[in-house]
């Protein structure tokens, strides 16, 4: 038997409440408090435009169904991660969650055609729903208690390896369109790099695993993340 030591652990549920709850609640800061968070010089914050009501909407529905998720739907593989995870996670989220309401939220920010933005965050919608749907079908793979890797099958994920990362990130470019704003684009620009990632990792192992051999079903030709680029 060999022993390693993986210090300090903190559970996956953990981590994603604290990262998820941090952008749940620092959003609306910006959009109920804008006379207290940006300088007394700039002139009286306005009303709230439709556009940036329909963001605070977008990104709170957004980030209470992760939470759900996190406590409902997602199975892990591992109970625990390293503890230093959840500092990083959390500056991450955070820090764009502060960068990007201070700007959508902003005195001076111009709202985007209203029309734009609702057909933008209306597809943004459609892709949190079937982002959800994806996560349940995840979740339904394996059987009880069994770590075993088992090929995702229906709905998205019969022309995508990782289908439930291709509907968050079309999700958060429908939400950087009805925003046109750029802090919104460099976000889902990272989660998008980190997300490809993953799942080019996991479509390497998928397809290894499953190569038609030895009785094998073989893994069947897909897109990796973002049809039709990736």
């Amino acid at each position: 038997m060999i022993f390693k030591d993986l210090g300090p652990q903190v559970g996956y549920r953990t981590v994603f409440f604290w990262e998820y709850v941090g952008p749940l609640v620092i959003y609306p800061l910006f959009f109920f408090f804008s006379s207290y968070l940006y300088p007394s010089s700039l002139p009286a914050a306005p009303p709230k435009s439709y556009v940036q009501q329909l963001a605070l909407a977008y990104w709170t529905f957004h980030y209470t169904k992760r939470i759900f998720e996190t406590f409902f739907v997602h199975t892990f593989s591992h109970g625990t991660m390293p503890v230093r995870n959840l500092f990083k996670n959390c500056s991450y989220y955070w820090s764009f969650a502060a960068y990007i309401s201070y700007f959508v939220n902003h005195p001076l920010y111009s709202s985007p055609p209203e029309q734009r933005a609702v057909i933008a965050l209306g597809l943004s919608m459609l892709c949190q729903l079937a982002n959800a749907k994806c996560h349940v079908i995840l979740s339904n793979l394996r059987p009880p208690g069994s770590k075993a890797y088992v090929m995702p099958t229906g709905f998205l994920f019969r022309f995508i390896t990782c289908a439930n990362y291709t509907c968050e990130i079309y999700g958060w470019v429908g939400f950087t369109v009805a925003t046109q704003c750029l802090p919104a684009g460099l976000f889902t620009l990272a989660g998008a790099l980190q997300m490809a990632q993953w799942a080019a990792a996991k479509h390497k192992r998928l397809r290894k695993l499953f190569d038609g051999k030895d009785g094998r079903p073989k893994y069947p030709h897909r897109w990796i993340m973002l049809p039709p680029f990736f």
